[in-house]
């Protein structure tokens, strides 16, 4: 599992962080046994602030050797924008 964490550090203090949201990221396996693991199928959920608010998804025949996690990450808030007039 991939854990993304988005704080705020106010003043650049790690000691007064807020917590903005989380994405959680869990390899199906799917694709990665059938692709014998050059790519992947990806569940995700997005929440805000502390769990509050909760969207889910899935990805789909990733190239995961081929892109860095962070590409995962952008794939995940470019299909929730989408999803959602430009919104996240």
């Amino acid at each position: 599992m991939i854990v993304c964490k988005l704080e705020l550090w106010p003043g650049g203090s790690e000691e007064k962080a807020k917590h903005l949201g989380t994405i959680e990221i869990s390899n199906t396996w799917v694709s990665t046994i059938q692709s014998k693991g050059r790519r992947g199928d990806y569940s995700y959920r997005i929440f805000k602030k502390l769990r509050t608010t909760r969207r889910a998804g899935r990805i789909h025949d990733f190239p995961r050797l081929s892109y860095h996690p962070w590409n995962l990450v952008r794939e995940i808030l470019n299909k929730e924008a989408e999803r959602n007039n430009g919104r996240i």
